[in-house]
């Protein structure tokens, strides 16, 4: 939707909270996102006055303006929670449609590939997560599809290795996603859609169709809330053996690098054992820096490249046990200075995707000893 449309005084309400770690309080705020000019104001709910008068934001637009993302204002991470009245919900609700959708177990180690396709055509990925199921899992969430005849074998492939959920944004988000995939057997789908994606990652059946995808609205909100909900949700399935952790930084992943970043750690003989996307909150972000307070040039660079937006982490294994995860994975990111990356190890992470010293792509361990403490971090404490 073009911001011309707009008139000055136009605006989009939504319900926001943000959390106030200072307090220890949970701020509920009328966030009104005005497109003619990129402005927005906060209107304190529970003190009924004006929070933060009508201020540009250079960094926001019409694309952030959606259900369950969180934005940035100021240093603060504010998540929008809701519609506030029903003409924003008709102007942004079927632009910003919500739908849900799993990488199975047969596509995952083509992931990077996939969120391209994902990104190309015309979706935002909002919320992922890589769990290994159990039988019960599987069981409870195909319930709705109790008797199918396929669900014998489906359940056999998802227990059988890791598998990626993720919700999805974009315009008329449900139908189309289903449409981008084509039909569910990728024979009948490389004879009648061949570009689709049924077509061109299925292993030539049903069951290893590369991706499950929710068939009504009713379905993806249940299906999201299994693996992102409040309720007690799959878990990670780290390691925490001959791993290292790594963050790919929200600059990456707003450019448009994410699948880059993970084909290029495939490609290195390296595999994503745990990847988790995440919004940090500065004080999550400077609870896992605190080693660096201190020892870094300018902290508080370092600390905005991690709470620009999503970043995404991972904990990432060699292809085969003899492999030091650690030492070599550090190898493969480079050095921490991209000007320098790219003088002396052109081929690395940072010389590839990194933009300075700071909005570097990837985090990765320094030492060994925190591999641990640093992946447990993520996948632990923040997703508890």
């Amino acid at each position: 939707m073009k911001t011309m449309e707009f008139d000055y005084n136009d605006k989009l309400s939504f319900h926001a909270e943000w959390y106030d770690d200072e307090v220890s309080y949970q701020k509920k705020f009328v966030l009104n996102f005005y497109p003619s000019d990129n402005t927005v104001e906060l209107f304190d709910r529970e003190l009924h006055r004006v929070y933060l008068k009508r201020t540009r934001m250079e960094e926001l637009h019409m694309s952030d303006m959606f259900v369950d993302n969180t934005i940035r204002i100021y240093g603060r991470q504010v998540k929008i929670t809701d519609y506030a009245d029903t003409r924003t919900q008709r102007i942004v609700g079927k632009t910003k449609e919500h739908t849900f959708t799993i990488v199975k177990p047969s596509l995952v180690g083509k992931l990077g590939e996939v969120i391209d396709q994902i990104q190309n055509r015309g979706f935002q990925i909002c919320k992922m997560k890589m769990c290994n199921l159990t039988r019960k899992e599987v069981l409870d969430l195909y319930e709705p599809y109790k008797g199918d005849s396929l669900l014998p074998f489906l359940l056999e492939h998802l227990v059988s290795g890791p598998l990626v959920a993720m919700e999805l944004v974009g315009e008329n988000a449900l139908q189309r996603w289903l449409d981008e995939l084509g039909p569910d057997d990728p024979l009948e789908g490389k004879r009648t859609a061949p570009n689709s994606l049924h077509a061109l990652y299925g292993n030539d059946s049903q069951v290893e169709n590369g991706f499950h995808a929710a068939k009504s609205t009713e379905h993806a909100r249940r299906e999201a809330n299994f693996f992102f909900g409040e309720a007690p949700t799959p878990k990670a399935s780290i390691r925490l053996h001959n791993t290292t952790c790594c963050v790919i930084k929200p600059h990456c992943v707003a450019h448009g690098k994410l699948g880059p970043v993970l084909e290029a750690i495939v490609e290195a003989k390296f595999r994503i054992t745990a990847l988790q996307l995440f919004y940090l909150s500065s004080a999550a972000a400077d609870e896992f820096l605190q080693v660096y307070k201190g020892v870094v040039e300018d902290y508080h660079a370092l600390l905005l490249s991690f709470v620009d937006g999503p970043c995404v982490a991972l904990e990432v294994a060699g292809q085969t046990d003899d492999v030091d995860a650690h030492g070599d994975f550090r190898k493969i990111c480079g050095p921490s200075d991209p000007d320098i990356a790219r003088q002396i190890r052109p081929g690395t992470l940072r010389a590839r995707f990194g933009c300075d010293k700071y909005r570097n792509a990837v985090h990765c361990t320094d030492l060994n000893e925190d591999t641990a403490l640093e992946v447990e971090y993520f996948f632990k404490i923040l997703d508890r």
